[in-house]
């Protein structure tokens, strides 16, 4: 229907035409009517909406203004000396005898030089080792001992440091107590070596 393209555009905008004009005359009425205000016609107060800020009253306390120091107070005076350099007599030192003129000339036929014998010496402790006693032996009223073996290298520091001790409690605190030792070093033709497979015993006590 209506298949040619010059017969719809035919009918069409007569239309339109007549669609835009209904409209325009309506709108026109639309406009030209008189406005009626409502006769019950509500006001509202913007004084109860929005309540006014209440002003915050500022009491201020007048304040005494300093008072002026006439006399303030001196510092002390410097300390006195006791004593001063001409308080002071020292004597004078009197150096007998005086350096020789001349050096004869001497022929130094042979420099004799005696033997130093250079000792050997173990590993010993500079101060003994300060065991603290554990607590929960000491709750529990157990003493025992411990052997401790440990190596000391050539700065006189104690390693791999193991304790054998008749009870587990004294163990940990055996071997923190020697680990904390210095050494005085093997010494071995004058010079410090390591020394292997030190024992030092420790005893644990309860004072009587």
């Amino acid at each position: 229907m209506f298949a040619n393209p010059l017969i719809r555009l035919a009918i069409g905008i007569p239309v339109a035409i007549v669609v835009t004009l209904i409209l325009f005359h309506s709108m026109r009425l639309l406009i030209s009517a008189d406005f009626e205000e409502p006769d019950n016609l509500r006001e509202y107060n913007l004084e109860s909406i929005t309540p006014e800020a209440e002003e915050e009253q500022v009491t201020r306390r007048a304040r005494n203004k300093p008072r002026k120091l006439n006399n303030a107070d001196k510092p002390p005076p410097p300390p006195k000396l006791t004593a001063s350099k001409s308080d002071i007599d020292l004597p004078t030192p009197n150096i007998q005898g005086a350096p020789p003129s001349e050096l004869p000339p001497t022929r130094l036929n042979s420099l004799a030089i005696d033997p130093v014998a250079i000792s050997d010496r173990d590993a010993q402790p500079i101060r003994p080792p300060v065991p603290t006693y554990p607590s929960r032996a000491a709750e529990r009223g157990i003493e025992g001992s411990c052997d401790v073996r440990f190596d000391v290298d050539t700065r006189g520091k104690p390693y791999n440091v193991t304790a054998d001790c008749t009870d587990r409690v004294f163990k940990r605190e055996a071997e923190r107590a020697v680990s904390r030792v210095e050494f005085a070093p093997k010494i071995i033709r004058g010079q410090a070596a390591e020394r292997r497979n030190v024992v030092y015993p420790l005893e644990f006590t309860l004072a009587e």
